[in-house]
């Protein structure tokens, strides 16, 4: 029998494949991103509200890893603290939260610019915080979703005032 050629087993033809050929399929990876804005005034630089969503997320990650597992794909969760304009223009979020999931950006509206009040609005509902359902549905479509115009979007008045609290509170000297 050749290496390459066709061989026969119980009556069916296979064919031999050159290994030095064949490509490793890779695992799909599906990106989630979960960022804040640092909040210096308050301790820990994190708030109560932003934990638990994230809280949420990562609940609502483990109980979905394993369908992702069966489409072949790993759920790779990132954790990001905003901490100056530029960061926040790079980021290009307009809340915070703001929750990526592949090309899906998912985010609060901030009901003033010096509340902490949040409203997340999802399928035509609205709610103080997302809760794990919602969290599911977003990774899902969040997997599906096709990528968009990459347009540029304003700060919110709300991230200026947190991450300016942040630069004043800064040491003159210039270390951190």
């Amino acid at each position: 029998m050749h290496l390459f050629g066709t061989f026969q087993v119980l009556g069916i033809y296979f064919k031999h494949l050159n290994f030095k050929k064949m490509e490793v399929q890779t695992k799909k990876e599906l990106k989630v991103e979960f960022l804040q804005v640092e909040m210096p005034s308050i301790v820990g630089n994190s708030c109560s509200a932003c934990d638990t969503v994230q809280d949420k997320l990562i609940s609502a990650i483990k109980d979905v890893q394993l369908l992702f597992d069966n489409l072949d794909c790993k759920i790779d969760f990132k954790s990001t603290t905003i901490k100056t304009i530029e960061e926040a223009e790079n980021a290009q979020i307009t809340a915070s939260p703001t929750i990526k999931v592949g090309n899906l950006v998912f985010y609060p509206d901030h009901l003033t610019d010096s509340s902490e009040a949040r409203e997340w609005t999802w399928n035509g509902l609205t709610m103080p915080e997302p809760n794990k359902q919602t969290l599911i549905e977003v990774l899902l479509k969040g997997y599906f979703e096709p990528k968009g115009k990459n347009e540029k979007k304003k700060i919110s008045p709300y991230i200026l005032k947190h991450i300016n609290e942040s630069d004043i509170t800064k040491p003159v000297c210039g270390c951190s």
